[in-house]
């Protein structure tokens, strides 16, 4: 079972989430049972809320949990963007009583989605396993002017991890509690006000440096910012954005080793020659290390950066995606990475994923991009999960802290 995991979150024609290796992997007993209640809050202020529970069952099946915690598989259309059964969960009115759910099986790679006001809409696509169609992050989806959010979890038989998740964006929070063997662990969510300001911090980012930063900004039709988009989601090319940033860096370690310590399968060292990154003794899988593209680095799944699995080129592309987005390459420490540079350096050059700067200025935890849960040997991740070996609660609130 991974100890901390990033989440790349789906876009709207893919099946479910992806488990990318980050800091760590451990070994747990099984201990958690195939039921698990949870409470779903309503604290938005908007008496009208949805919840849906998407996931995959044990076998990999798609599908979603209805109000009776019975899990409902997808069938298999016959053509694509096939409209599913309405599986929404209507929750009491803002700052009542919450509303119960007993998962009566294991979910993996599973989330929890709120909608405010309208109902979400999903829909299948045909395969030998079908493949959910999730909200997805352009103005032509159907529930783009709908006030929507999620939090992801896995429940299996060894535990149950739940995370807050800010890799596809930001908008209305959410927090989460669990109880269990480990006593009560809480989840803080986005503090009151943060999704406007890091709205505001974006734009005036692209009035500073002329990229693309405001475009992420998503309003509904009187002008309130109902989402901030990733960068990865950008309807606005970032072109050459870190042109500068990666020909200093990749000039720099002409001369100089960068070691990158895979916390799991020792340290490797590389240097740069004929353009590429090459650490010695790492198999690349016939991937160099080339300049990766703003994509690349933003999405930390593509080019040089792609998710090759829980392997040793994987652990090292983790690394380097974390150290590219944070901009500590070229910093006093930069070139050990994680844990030759302090959290509080990172974001501070003028080229770097100022979506994931701010993210982290408002919000106390939280994936802003999809290794944000690497960090140094000495210091405590940022990605803001909960992980019980033996859950027995589960609270997840729409709008503000559990209650």
């Amino acid at each position: 079972m991974l100890s901390r995991r990033s989440f790349l979150t789906a876009s709207a024609l893919t099946a479910g989430t992806t488990f990318l290796l980050g800091q760590g992997s451990s070994t747990r007993a099984s201990a958690a049972t195939a039921t698990l209640p949870l409470s779903l809050q309503n604290n938005s202020g908007n008496d009208t809320v949805y919840a849906y529970i998407s996931g995959l069952d044990s076998s990999g099946w798609p599908g979603f949990v209805g109000a009776d915690g019975q899990f409902n598989r997808l069938p298999s259309p016959s053509g694509p963007l096939t409209p599913i059964a309405d599986y929404a969960i209507q929750l009491g009115p803002s700052g009542g009583a919450a509303t119960g759910v007993t998962l009566q099986e294991y979910v993996i790679s599973g989330r929890v989605w709120f909608s405010s006001g309208t109902r979400l809409q999903f829909f299948v696509n045909p395969g030998g396993t079908p493949g959910l169609v999730q909200p997805g992050f352009t103005p032509s989806d159907p529930n783009w002017q709908t006030d929507w959010t999620f939090c992801e979890f896995t429940f299996d038989s060894s535990n149950l991890y739940a995370n807050l998740s800010y890799v596809d964006m930001v908008s209305s929070p959410v927090s989460i509690q669990v109880t269990g063997s480990s006593g009560q662990q809480t989840v803080s969510p986005l503090p009151s006000g943060a999704l406007a300001s890091i709205a505001s911090g974006l734009q005036a980012q692209h009035a500073s440096d002329g990229a693309p930063w405001d475009q992420l900004v998503s309003t509904d039709g009187n002008g309130n910012v109902l989402r901030v988009l990733s960068p990865m989601h950008s309807p606005a090319d970032f072109g050459s954005y870190w042109a500068g940033y990666l020909n200093g860096a990749w000039a720099h370690y002409e001369s100089n080793g960068l070691t990158i310590d895979t916390q799991w399968f020792g340290s490797f060292t590389g240097t740069v020659k004929d353009g590429v990154l090459t650490f010695d003794g790492l198999n690349t899988n016939g991937v160099p290390f080339t300049q990766p593209s703003a994509i690349d680095i933003f999405s930390c799944a593509s080019g040089p950066l792609y998710n090759s699995g829980g392997d040793v080129r994987g652990a090292v592309a983790t690394r380097l995606a974390a150290a590219l987005n944070r901009s500590t390459l070229l910093l006093g420490g930069g070139d050990n990475q994680p844990s030759g540079v302090h959290p509080a350096a990172y974001y501070k050059d003028p080229t770097t994923n100022h979506y994931a700067r701010l993210v982290h200025q408002y919000a106390s935890v939280g994936y802003a991009f999809p290794y944000d849960d690497v960090c140094p040997n000495w210091a405590t991740a940022v990605d803001g999960h909960v992980q019980d070996s033996a859950p027995t609660a589960c609270k997840i609130s729409f709008g503000g802290p559990v209650g």
